[in-house]
């Protein structure tokens, strides 16, 4: 009787323990978050933006879905004060580029920098001078993409690949 049970737990066992791996396995299998695609992401500052002082501006992925929860509606305010902390305490959920351009000027950042990456959200934080949330979230994932950033606040468009 004894040898039965023994015989049955360990049957038991031997259909679940592989179980247990499956959702590991599947994330290696099919990866969480979709692939970014991006061809390239331009920006433009109007000359009369920020009341004449340049735009600090970060491209922020994010690889963690309660963190992209989280982001997505945070005030870059809150955003620029946390970044860095944010980034140590998420490592490897969180990256972003910075950049920094005066009234006037235009950028280009090649999209291969971004490309290939698994991400929850993509993210663009602007610190104006004037109030506002000055976030936008990057819905579309592939093609090319434009931020103008304005007077006193910025928008975003994409154009599909």
């Amino acid at each position: 009787m004894m040898e039965r049970l023994a015989l049955r737990l360990l049957a038991l066992a031997s259909v679940l323990l592989p179980l247990a791996g499956c959702s590991s396995m599947s994330a290696m299998m099919f990866p969480p978050g979709e692939k970014l695609d991006w061809e390239s992401v331009s920006l433009y500052v109007d000359p009369a933006a920020n009341r004449d002082f340049p735009v600090a501006v970060d491209v922020v992925l994010v690889s963690e879905e309660s963190l992209a929860r989280k982001l997505a509606v945070m005030k870059s305010q809150e955003w620029f004060a946390s970044r860095d902390s944010l980034r140590k305490s998420h490592p490897g959920e969180l990256e972003f580029d910075s950049v920094e351009l005066a009234p006037g000027d235009a950028m280009t950042l090649p999209g291969k920098r971004y490309s290939g990456k698994r991400v929850f959200a993509a993210l663009v934080f602007a610190d104006y001078l004037s109030s506002g949330e000055h976030r936008a979230r990057l819905e579309t994932l592939k093609g090319r993409i434009s931020m103008e950033f304005g007077a006193t606040d910025f928008s975003t468009s994409a154009s599909g690949k």
